[in-house]
């Protein structure tokens, strides 16, 4: 039997406008309603009245319907209000606008998540964790690779390391018209001057030391689509005067050949270093930066999004769950607050083997703060006296005593020490009647 979907809004055109972005998959589509009118179904997509509380509507939906999966769509979202939603059971929340594509991948996981997909059925298993969150600069940079997405111009990304830059060209490529062709990656850290124009250009055989064949480049293999050069910044000056030729004119040589060879491709770069210092000191030419960066987007750290590390967290902790085929329902707020109070300096990549390594340990049905690296619940010191290897839940009182008498009192510190809000510490010492 076929998936049923629901959709309840009480916006009829913007529910329309659901139920045709669904139109391509082999489902029933049934809606819009008003909430009132909610029946069981496979999956619900949620939008709910303006004033209402999201949350406890998704909970009266599955209190009634235990096996019906809900997705929230909203168009005045919150990530306290996500957070919410999730612990209320939720399986996604999405902030309008939500492109028709990213609404038809995000039915087709949830129904996945639900196991209601038929053998046949193509499976789009979303892996842009990195892009999840509703924080304003997260939104911008979006916003603006999806404008440019279409069109054939360059496209220099910007941010730390860790930030999904790599995930962000992939969604560009995906959007553009070279969709069909190939998406190649090349890190220019990973390797020397050498091996690296080897990589981009190819060689011939007997061009240095070991090259018993030719090679094609990846720029060759990259024909018809898109290739990405990620931390550019690497790239020595001799490489860069290539690089420069491959934009202005579409030919190179492979490495050892005399032979021009042409390829026409899209590239799209990224740096993790300031690329416009660089060449106001030298060590970037000028010429290549603005053939590059026709399009600068800057990617935010984690660090200046954490508003949607809840989220995040989340997202990750279901997608996790479900390809390790175990039964996860959510964090502990109290793990949440640990990964609140750290600085994530391996950004959203580290989030990401934090939670996979959460799903994988823990032994309850909600990932608590015993579940999460060491690194992360001791940023400090894995030895401290105050260190959250058990958790604040055990012997919660004995320990923000400890580490407020430690600290001389001081609850900046104290909370710092403990790995939580400071005003999450004036919350347990209230309860817990701390004085």
């Amino acid at each position: 039997m076929k998936p049923r979907i629901l959709i309840i809004d009480t916006d009829q055109t913007a529910g329309e406008a659901v139920r045709s972005a669904l139109s391509s998959l082999e489902i029933s589509v049934d809606g819009p309603r008003p909430l009132a009118e909610f029946d069981e179904a496979s999956l619900i997509i949620l939008t709910p009245p303006e004033g209402s509380v999201a949350s406890e509507a998704v909970s009266r939906i599955r209190e009634r319907y235990p096996r019906t999966g809900v997705l929230v769509v909203t168009g005045w979202g919150s990530t306290t209000e996500a957070v919410d939603c999730f612990k209320a059971g939720a399986l996604d929340y999405l902030v309008r606008p939500v492109t028709p594509k990213r609404m038809t991948e995000v039915v087709r996981e949830s129904l996945d998540r639900l196991c209601l997909l038929t053998p046949e059925a193509p499976k789009i298993i979303s892996e842009s964790s990195f892009v999840v969150g509703t924080s304003s600069s997260m939104q911008r940079a979006l916003q603006l690779l999806d404008q440019v997405a279409p069109l054939d111009v360059g496209i220099l990304m910007t941010g730390p390391t860790g930030s999904g830059k790599s995930q962000l060209a992939r969604r560009v490529h995906e959007q553009s018209p070279r969709k069909d062709g190939p998406f190649v990656e090349v890190s220019c850290a990973a390797l020397g001057e050498e091996l690296l124009e080897s990589e981009l250009f190819g060689h011939v055989r007997g061009a240095f030391t070991g090259a018993e064949r030719d090679r094609r480049g990846r720029f060759e293999l990259a024909a018809g689509g898109t290739i990405f050069l990620d931390e550019i910044n690497s790239a020595s000056s001799a490489l860069q005067a290539r690089l420069l030729r491959v934009l202005q004119e579409g030919t190179f040589e492979p490495v050892g050949s005399e032979e021009t060879r042409s390829c026409d491709v899209r590239v799209l770069a990224a740096g993790n270093t300031d690329l416009h210092l660089m060449a106001s000191q030298g060590s970037f030419r000028e010429d290549l930066l603005w053939r590059l960066a026709v399009v600068e987007v800057e990617v935010p750290s984690l660090s200046a999004r954490m508003d949607d590390l809840p989220l995040l967290a989340n997202h990750l902790c279901a997608r996790y769950a479900r390809q390790l085929a175990r039964r996860v329902d959510g964090i502990d707020p109290s793990a949440i607050e640990v990964l609140l109070s750290y600085t994530w300096p391996g950004n959203v990549r580290e989030l990401e083997h934090a939670m996979a390594r959460a799903v994988a340990v823990t032994q309850g049905p909600l990932i608590s703060v015993v579940d999460l690296p060491p690194r992360i619940r001791c940023p400090k010191s894995e030895s401290s006296s105050v260190c959250l290897a058990g958790g604040l839940q055990h012997d919660e009182r004995g320990r923000i005593e400890a580490a407020l008498a430690a600290h001389q009192q001081n609850r900046t510190q104290t909370a710092a020490a403990l790995g939580i809000h400071r005003a999450s510490l004036y919350k347990k010492m209230r309860r817990l009647g701390i004085s």
